[in-house]
């Protein structure tokens, strides 16, 4: 793991500690990321695998830290792309992932894409927007058409 993969988990877990500091319900983030931020009840709509902003950054430290990544490419519930901490694993990730890993990412991000309808999921629908971008290009760059 290079130091830098490291300070981005480092940096993320840190805004999400003092973002849930810095508020009066459950926590806030990214404006548009239920449970991280906007006007619903994050009680409502929180994704249990990471309903504090401590077990998202362990969650992100988990994924990014993986040296297996067998999770890379697994469907997910909309519901567990709405927090972003998949999504920003494969960001953090996308120079160090395969070329398979980087299809298989590739693959999941675009058929979960219709799964995130709704206003609910905006925020979550242009991160994965913008991560795909990244890997697309990433593969591009260091992968061969199969």
């Amino acid at each position: 793991m290079s130091l830098r993969v490291l300070l981005r988990v480092a940096s993320f877990a840190a805004l999400l500690t003092m973002s849930a500091c810095g508020t009066e319900s459950s926590f806030s983030l990214l404006p548009g990321f239920p449970g991280l931020g906007g006007n619903e009840s994050a009680a409502t709509h929180e994704d249990e695998s990471c309903p504090t902003p401590e077990k998202c950054a362990t969650e992100l430290r988990m994924l990014v830290t993986d040296p297996v990544r067998n999770w890379v490419g697994q469907p997910q519930s909309a519901e567990a792309y709405a927090n972003g901490t998949r999504l920003f694993a494969y960001r953090a990730l996308k120079k160090k992932l395969t070329c398979d890993e980087l299809h298989r990412a590739l693959v999941e991000t675009e058929s979960a894409g219709p799964s995130l309808q709704g206003p609910r999921y905006e925020g979550a629908r242009k991160l994965m927007g913008d991560v795909r971008r990244e890997l697309g290009a990433e593969r591009t760059k260091r992968c061969r058409k199969a």
